[in-house]
């Protein structure tokens, strides 16, 4: 790994980090919209609208309007990026929901099951291999969330529908040949004018909340924009910095903040299930964190031999005589 990919990847965990953690306080934002009568289909159709002016802000500081040009004569990009936006939209839908209903530990159990949907992803269609240490790491995260399903006797849709939505999501943007800031327009581009027309319809019917005379709840609602750009910004930075494999380990931060939130702030129960699954997941990230480390330093061992100087000299009288130097111990 040479400086230019060791500095992309350390951009690559600092875009992740951001990306996740912000994902695991997502539900403190949607609870307080929740509590003052907003529903999901509506909390979508917000976040999509007020996306756009901050992702408009940013493409302007950017000077990425060309490329946004560039990207829409392509039928083939259109068309691609498309198909991620409305998984996106599904995926933030399933979300809400979770968020609305009272199941946020049931949506942070979906998500511990990223490692598995990535895994799987990323050896079929991106033709990465495992290392050793993923294999014992990915049977604990299948066991941490078989616990909770065998233990309830009942299949919870939800818990699977969000990591495949995800998943797919972060596969198309991972192949598309587009950078983040003008993949993530076009997306927003293309969900809004469905959401334009559901706040319209809200409105024409008295439903739209931010046709209310509420000025905090107003606000509430147009900080939708930055509360849903900001990490998905971060998170799309990151995937095409990272391989999808260690990305996919990095997502354990959002659900276990989710989890952390739902039992000390949303009133949640942490059941004994639920402990259990918690206990063999991370067992699986200390497997991972430590296997990522020891690649790093082979890395940089290896990165130090190559810039070690290949020769010797050895110095007779006036003169130096240029002597092989012995072979790197790899």
């Amino acid at each position: 790994m040479g400086d230019c990919q060791a500095a992309q990847f350390r951009s690559g965990l600092v875009f992740g980090l951001v990306a996740y953690v912000w994902w695991g306080l997502v539900p403190l934002y949607f609870a307080a919209l929740k509590h003052a009568g907003v529903e999901a289909w509506e909390i979508l159709a917000h976040r999509i609208t007020w996306s756009l002016p901050v992702v408009a802000i940013l493409l302007m500081l950017s000077s990425g309007l060309a490329d946004v040009v560039r990207v829409l004569r392509s039928r083939r990009l259109v068309s691609t990026l498309t198909l991620s936006a409305f998984l996106l939209a599904f995926n933030w839908l399933l979300y809400i929901y979770a968020t609305v209903t009272g199941r946020v530990t049931e949506a942070s159990l979906g998500y511990y099951m990223m490692p598995l949907v990535n895994a799987a992803f990323a050896t079929l269609f991106l033709k990465e291999k495992l290392r050793l240490a993923h294999y014992p790491a990915l049977f604990l995260v299948a066991l941490g969330v078989a616990i909770p399903f065998v233990y309830a006797g009942t299949f919870t849709w939800l818990a699977v529908a969000l990591p495949i939505t995800f998943g797919f999501y972060g596969l198309v943007r991972k192949v598309a040949p587009v950078d983040s800031m003008t993949g993530l327009t076009i997306e927003t581009l293309v969900l809004l004018p469905p959401s334009l027309g559901f706040l319209i319809v809200l409105s024409l019917t008295g439903g739209n909340h931010f046709s209310s005379t509420d000025g905090h709840l107003n606000a509430l609602i147009a900080a939708s924009g930055v509360v849903t750009v900001v990490p998905l910004l971060t998170y799309t930075l990151a995937i095409r910095r990272l391989p999808l494999l260690t990305l996919s380990f990095m997502q354990f931060i959002s659900p276990t903040v989710q989890m952390i939130i739902a039992v000390t702030w949303l009133g949640e129960e942490l059941k004994p299930e639920m402990m259990a699954a918690f206990v063999c997941i991370w067992s699986a990230v200390a497997i991972f964190i430590s296997d990522t480390a020891w690649q790093v330093r082979q890395a940089h061992r290896r990165h130090a031999l190559v810039k070690s100087p290949r020769s010797s000299a050895v110095i007779t009288g006036d003169d130096e005589v240029a002597r092989p130097a012995p072979p790197a111990v790899r």
